[in-house]
C-alpha cells in the first residue's frame, strides 16, 4: 500500500466532505451505493470510516453485498431484489425529507455478473431504476446537497490493473483515484477551488456562444448533434434549491449539456469498456439517424447492449453531450478504469437516456430525452464544427 496513505486517506474524505458535498454543521449524513441500490461494500469500509471521521456528524450507512445482488439475478428473485431496491430508496427518501447530505460511494466490480443470461443482468438494472429514478429526480431538482465518489476496491483494481503485480494493483487505483481527485496536491481543497472556477469560466464562454450544433469526429466517430435555443452547459458544481453549492461529481472535468432528443446524426465509437450492472459491454458500435439509435453492434455483451437499448423509447437517444479537455489526470493516465465516474472523466462524452433537466432553460418537454437509464459512452474525438445562433 501507498506509504503515507493515512493522510491522504484522510485527505480524500475531506475533499468528499468539504468540496463534494459541502456538509454544513450540524447536517447529517447519509452514505449509499447510487445504481442497484444494494448498499456500500463492506470492502469499501474503511474509506467509509474515514469519511464519518471527517464529517464529524451522524452518520447513517446503507451495506450491500455484491455476492446477494448475484444471487438476485440466477434465481431470478426479482420479488426480493425489488424489496430490496424499494427499501433502501425509502431511507433515501426520508433523508432528503430531512434534510441529509448524500453521498453515493461507488465502485466497480465489473465481472460481478458474468456468465449469467444478459435479461437477467438488465432486469436488475432497470428494477433498481425503477426505484432510485424517483429519488435522483428530486436531487437534480435540488432537494438536498449530494455527491458521488469512487471507492477502491480489490476486485476493481484487479480489473483495471492486470499489467501490474497483484501485490500493486490496489495501491495503483489508490494513487490514480488520489490524484484525479487532487488529493495529491499541496492543498488539495484549494487546487479543487482553483479547478471548479476554472471550469465555470469555460462553462460561461461557452454559454455565450450559443452553439447551434456540435460535431464529434475521430477514428470510427462522425456524431453530429442540435442544441436547443434554451440548452445551458453546466458543470457538475450544482445548487440546492436553497442556493447551497455542492459538487455531484468526484473526479470532475467535463462540461455537458442536453442536445435535443431527435437530432443525432452518424456514428460513434465507443473507446472504452462500459461496466453495466456488474458486466461488461466491449468494443460498442452505434449509428443515429433523426435522434436515434438504429444498428448498434459489440464486441462482448451485443446481447446485453440490446437489452440496453430496449429499455424503454429514451434509452435509444441522447441525453448529455460532454466536452472533456484532452490534457486531464486521467486522459493521462491513459488507462482503462471499467468505472463511469473515471472513465467519463478521461475523455469526451455523450449518454445514452435521461437528460438533466437543468441543462435547458426552460426545459423543452419535445427536445429534452426522458428514459430510466442513464449510462455515459466514452470515445476519443475532436469538436470540428459549430454555429452560433444569429443575433
Amino acid at each position: 500500500m501507498i506509504a503515507d496513505f493515512e493522510p491522504r486517506l484522510h485527505a480524500f474524505a475531506e475533499v468528499i466532505v468539504r468540496v463534494g458535498l459541502n456538509l454544513q454543521p450540524g447536517q447529517r449524513l447519509l452514505i449509499a451505493e447510487p445504481y442497484e441500490l444494494q448498499g456500500v461494500a463492506r470492502s469499501a469500509e474503511v474509506i467509509v470510516e474515514s469519511i464519518i471521521k471527517a464529517a464529524a456528524t451522524d452518520a447513517e450507512v446503507i451495506w450491500g453485498d455484491g455476492p446477494r445482488l448475484r444471487e438476485f439475478a440466477e434465481k431470478a428473485d426479482w420479488r426480493g431484489f425489488n424489496q430490496l431496491a424499494a427499501g433502501n430508496a425509502k431511507r433515501l427518501a426520508e433523508g432528503i425529507r430531512r434534510g441529509d447530505a448524500l453521498l453515493f460511494l461507488q465502485g466497480s466490480q465489473p465481472r460481478l455478473l458474468d456468465g449469467l443470461p444478459p435479461e437477467r443482468v438488465a432486469a436488475l438494472r432497470r428494477i433498481g431504476w425503477e426505484n432510485f429514478g424517483p429519488v435522483a429526480q428530486q436531487l437534480v431538482q435540488g432537494a438536498t446537497n449530494w455527491s458521488v465518489a469512487p471507492a477502491p476496491s480489490p476486485a476493481w483494481a484487479h480489473a483495471a490493473y492486470p499489467d501490474l503485480p497483484s501485490d500493486q494493483r490496489l495501491a495503483a487505483l489508490w494513487q490514480d483515484v488520489f490524484t484525479a481527485t487532487r488529493v495529491n496536491e499541496p492543498s488539495p481543497v484549494a487546487a479543487w477551488e482553483l479547478h471548479l472556477r476554472l471550469l465555470r469560466r469555460e462553462c460561461a464562454s461557452l454559454n455565450q456562444q450559443r452553439l447551434r450544433t456540435l460535431r464529434y469526429k475521430g477514428e470510427g466517430t462522425d456524431l453530429t448533434v442540435a442544441l436547443p435555443p434554451g440548452h445551458v452547459w453546466c458543470t457538475a458544481q450544482l445548487a440546492t434549491k436553497s442556493g447551497l453549492p455542492f459538487v455531484a461529481n468526484l473526479p470532475t472535468e467535463e462540461i455537458f449539456t442536453a442536445p435535443h432528443r431527435d437530432s443525432a446524426e452518424g456514428h460513434v465509437r465507443v473507446s472504452r469498456p462500459i461496466s453495466y450492472s456488474g458486466a461488461l459491454i466491449e468494443g460498442i458500435k452505434l449509428e443515429f439517424k433523426r435522434g436515434a439509435v438504429v444498428a448498434a453492434s459489440a464486441r462482448t455483451g451485443a446481447d446485453l447492449l440490446e437489452r440496453l437499448l430496449d429499455t424503454d423509447e429514451g434509452s435509444v437517444r441522447l441525453g448529455e453531450v460532454a466536452i472533456v479537455p484532452e490534457q486531464t489526470p486521467l486522459g493521462r493516465a491513459n488507462r482503462l478504469f471499467y468505472h463511469p465516474l473515471l472513465d467519463e472523466n478521461a475523455t469526451s462524452h455523450i449518454a445514452l437516456g435521461e437528460a438533466y433537466g437543468f441543462c435547458q432553460r426552460p426545459p423543452d418537454p419535445a427536445a429534452l430525452n426522458r428514459s430510466l437509464v442513464h449510462v455515459d459512452l466514452p470515445f476519443e474525438a475532436s469538436i470540428i464544427r459549430s454555429d452560433t445562433e444569429p443575433a
